[in-house]
């Protein structure tokens, strides 16, 4: 069964789909998973095919939008300010804590890209989390940004978000620009996008130029020490073109036990959870569910 649902994260409504297994009985409950969408995304992007896989194996999933994106509240639109993302993960997982078919005491995170990025960093801050996965998650945003920038696109742009951070203290006017103008990416991303956008209008790669800045002072890895003692899985391609696994690694390096990444051989970005490479890494995703949530 899958329906629409609505929550509150901060006052703001959130649009969400709650994924539950058709076999629950009357009074009966089971593991839930919020599932974290990535950078510009929405719910529908990519997640719901691994919700329903996930939901085949048992567990009760919540999808969601961010605020400021997709069929969720907040104003002005298109923003990217990841701590108050973590916030909207925390209520999501309250939402989903109070469901009748989920086991309160049985919770897991499941983000991809920036949703990797931002589940590794909420698991550090949220004790009710037993077991998270991050996929192709990254580490430090600012470094990440830095390396896709050549370094006179770096300094081009760290000057061009200040002048917006003046133009915006005075006249309170946001600026908005392609996300890849803000996280350069190669042509093939490009394009690749391009052609995914087609499938969902109401995804839009339009972002604020005002998210740059919060976007920058973001390291999830700075929290991931206090994940432990609960579980953590690292998932990443080794032929990533948009983050490169070191940002995984990382993260990994810096956290402690009970902790697990898995390096995927020849999987790019996009294809890790889609077609061949979601038979690759779903075993992984399915068994570290199983032995700890």
């Amino acid at each position: 069964m899958e329906k629409p649902v609505q929550f509150y994260s901060e006052n703001i409504p959130m649009a969400g789909v709650l994924f539950v297994p058709d076999d629950l009985s009357a009074g009966q409950t089971r593991p839930g998973i919020v599932m974290c969408h990535g950078f510009t995304a929405v719910k529908e992007v990519m997640l719901p095919e691994i919700a329903r896989r996930l939901v085949g194996l048992g567990y009760v999933v919540l999808t969601f939008d961010y605020r400021f994106l997709g069929a969720s509240g907040g104003e002005p639109r298109r923003q990217i300010i990841p701590l108050r993302q973590i916030e909207d993960i925390r209520n999501a997982v309250t939402f989903l804590q109070l469901q009748p078919e989920v086991d309160p005491e049985r919770l897991g995170l499941f983000g991809v890209s920036l949703g990797g990025a931002n589940v590794s960093y909420a698991a550090g801050v949220e004790a009710r989390v037993k077991a998270t996965i991050s996929v192709c998650g990254i580490g430090d945003c600012g470094r990440w940004i830095r390396d896709a920038c050549h370094f006179w696109e770096w300094r081009a742009l760290l000057q061009r978000l200040e002048a917006d951070r003046a133009r915006r203290v005075l006249s309170g006017e946001l600026e908005y620009v392609q996300a890849n103008e803000i996280v350069p990416e190669p042509d093939s991303t490009t394009a690749l996008f391009g052609q995914i956008l087609d499938q969902y209008p109401q995804w839009s790669r339009e972002i604020s130029l005002s998210s740059g800045l919060p976007m920058m002072a973001y390291k999830p890895e700075s929290v991931v020490a206090d994940i432990a003692p609960r579980a953590i899985l690292w998932l990443h391609g080794d032929a990533d073109e948009r983050v490169s696994m070191e940002e995984s690694q990382s993260m990994y390096a810096k956290a402690g036990e009970p902790k697990k990444i898995v390096i995927l051989p020849g999987l790019g970005h996009s294809d890790i959870l889609t077609g061949p490479g979601l038979d690759q890494s779903l075993p992984h995703i399915k068994a570290w569910y199983a032995q700890h949530l």
